[in-house]
């Protein structure tokens, strides 16, 4: 009989940080397998040309089979997935790889999962029964994309609802997680800030969860250190190798942190409004970070003290409130040195849009751990204030 008492950290995934690492997955990978798919959005594939072709080519040296699937669109659904799925099992792989940004990674994570079960993509989300094992899955991130690269959760656009559903299990752990800073990644030059940030909200926000421990307060605010000594470098020259080394080990480590404290409202927030709107996932969290921490200061101010010391703030002589809100200025200092909106309403929405984007990130397991109770009128509330 298994035990439903989740233990304090676990993390199954073996990971690689370091330059170069790219060449030696062949060698990585083939403990596991050797008939490997590697799942990319079309998008992914025609800007990481060259490095995927180094991928498949270090793959088949080590003895490796591979082929690519290029089917799936930049923003994948539900149905896409079923497709990727039929070709998976037919052709009988023993892993499958996600190779590029959140959306290559999230759709890996879905077709590992239901090559081995008989589920279409759609019903996978509400289903209550007893499924198999995935597929063993590698992730393979271009870029840092603040912790999916590890996380056991995947997150897919419906092609009924047309919103983005999200799933959670925790078999969906890869079994290797791969990061290479020297791949280079055009995508991620543009991306820089609002990635950082989102790696900084996840590690933030599990900072106050109520399921936060020794284990996950160490990486969180590791995480949430790397990133605010080495974005702006990142930001100022995006190919510098040395400066995107601690940015994908911070997404790493707020990933780690989040997979056991599972708290992030301006991350249900965000899938919410990158579904009802043009705005991408990314930019969403940024805009609304320093808002979900105001909603939530005086609920955990001592741990905002905490971000606020490696944030380099001086606390001393203050109070701990005045030393808490230290933390949400300097998230908006560096908010402001790596160009993100500070306000919805730089990005052309309506008001209108609130009262839905609320009721659907209330549908999202991300809410539930926060120091302070929310319902859809306070995510509500928190929208206005950041509009």
């Amino acid at each position: 009989m298994e035990s439903n008492i989740i233990p304090d950290f676990h993390l199954p995934t073996k990971i690689f940080v370091k330059p170069d690492i790219l060449k030696s997955t062949g060698k990585i990978l083939s403990e596991i397998g050797s008939r490997a798919i590697i799942i990319s959005t079309a998008e992914d594939i025609e800007k990481l040309e060259s490095s995927l072709d180094r991928l498949v080519s270090t793959l088949r040296a080590d003895g490796i089979f591979c082929l690519i699937y290029d089917e799936i669109p930049a923003v994948p659904n539900t149905e896409f997935i079923d497709s990727a799925v039929y070709f998976a099992k037919k052709t009988s792989c023993d892993m499958i790889i996600g190779f590029g940004g959140t959306e290559s990674i999230n759709a890996a994570k879905a077709v590992a999962l239901l090559t081995s079960n008989f589920n279409f993509c759609e019903e996978i989300f509400d289903f209550q029964g007893k499924l198999e094992k995935p597929v063993p899955l590698v992730t393979i991130p271009s870029h840092p994309i603040f912790g999916f690269e590890l996380l056991p959760v995947f997150y897919m656009n419906d092609i009924h609802s047309s919103t983005k559903k999200v799933y959670t299990n925790n078999m969906l752990y890869p079994h290797f997680s791969i990061l290479d800073p020297a791949i280079p990644s055009p995508a991620y030059e543009h991306e820089i800030g609002p990635i950082g940030m989102s790696a900084i909200a996840l590690a933030a926000e599990s900072l106050i969860s109520q399921n936060i421990n020794e284990f996950t307060n160490t990486y969180a605010l590791k995480a949430i250190d790397l990133t605010f000594r080495h974005l702006v470098p990142a930001f100022k020259d995006p190919h510098n190798i040395h400066v995107r080394t601690p940015l994908l080990t911070a997404s790493i480590l707020a990933g780690i942190a989040f997979s056991t404290c599972y708290l992030s409202i301006s991350l249900s927030i965000g899938l919410a409004m990158s579904s009802r709107t043009n705005i991408p996932l990314s930019h969403s969290i940024a805009v609304l970070l320093p808002h979900v921490m105001e909603y939530n200061l005086t609920a955990a101010p001592g741990r905002y003290v905490q971000m606020a010391k490696v944030m380099d703030e001086d606390v001393r002589e203050i109070t701990v409130i005045e030393a808490a809100i230290k933390a949400i200025e300097a998230i908006r200092r560096l908010e402001i040195e790596v160009d993100i909106p500070q306000r919805i309403s730089q990005f052309g929405i309506s008001k209108t849009e609130f009262s839905p984007t609320a009721n659907l990130a209330m549908t999202y397991p991300f809410t539930y751990n926060a120091p302070r109770s929310l319902n859809r009128d306070e995510i509500e509330t928190i929208l206005i204030a950041a509009y």
